[in-house]
């Protein structure tokens, strides 16, 4: 099966306009489901983060208001990351970079700490370059495209002109953060050439073109990850037919 490298924030903080820091990290609501979804699939997974650093939580993931004040819900939540556990001794994104490491597709859960550490990580943008080149997927979903931004070449993003989806600038108005934050990751998009579409808030909501799959929030991942992690599949059993059988 496919081999799949999810790429966390390792970033605890984010700074606002005004200079003020909030805490930050990554969004388990967006990191867990998916990871079970390609589990469940056959899909290996490997985990890395910016230098190695143990990826950062955003411990308001768990608040009872994403949760519909559903107790059980959030400790479920709680019980299924606590099993993950290369989280928190992740690969260096870095390293798998220089060393030219081979994988089938990344995905790049949300949460805002992507916006401080991911949007300005060429290791980050160098894996993307070698999986689009070799054909992988790229997945990413919320503030996780935030991630693709450094995917460069002659100075040309390698996304522009596609369609995608991010988290949308009315759902950072009812988050209370259009105002503050450095930069609003649509608009950040937009300039780079993407071609933006969003569904109605906290609604699913996913967009493919070519091998990039992009989930607007917390609702779009299940739909998102199912998709790729289908389409790896099917991927890999086109790869065995086309080498003969018995494919070895």
């Amino acid at each position: 099966m496919a081999k799949v490298l999810f790429i966390l924030t390792a970033a605890n903080e984010l700074t606002l306009k005004n200079g003020d820091r909030i805490p930050t990290g990554f969004w388990a609501q967006e990191f867990v489901p998916p990871h079970h979804i390609f589990l469940e699939h056959g899909h290996t997974i490997d985990i890395a983060t910016p230098r190695g650093k143990p990826a950062a939580l955003d411990e308001n993931c768990f608040a009872p208001a994403f949760h519909h004040h559903d107790t059980g819900r959030i400790a479920n939540l709680r019980e299924q990351l606590s099993e993950i556990e290369a989280w928190h001794t992740p690969l260096s994104l870095e390293r798998l970079a220089l060393a030219g490491a081979k994988y089938d597709a990344l995905f790049f859960p949300g949460g805002y700490g992507p916006m401080a550490d991911l949007i300005c990580s060429e290791a980050a943008g160098n894996l993307v370059k070698r999986i689009l080149a070799s054909g992988g997927l790229i997945g990413a979903v919320s503030h996780g495209p935030a991630g693709l931004v450094m995917a460069q070449q002659g100075g040309n993003w390698l996304f522009a002109g596609y369609q995608m989806t991010c988290f949308s600038p009315q759902e950072e108005q009812l988050a209370g953060l259009a105002d503050t934050l450095p930069e609003l990751l649509p608009e950040r998009l937009a300039r780079l050439g993407g071609e933006l579409y969003f569904g109605a808030p906290d609604s699913e909501h996913v967009v493919i073109d070519r091998q990039l799959h992009t989930g607007q929030n917390p609702a779009s991942v299940e739909k998102l990850a199912f998709a790729m992690a289908r389409r790896l599949k099917k991927m890999g059993s086109l790869d065995k037919d086309a080498c003969g059988t018995p494919c070895s």
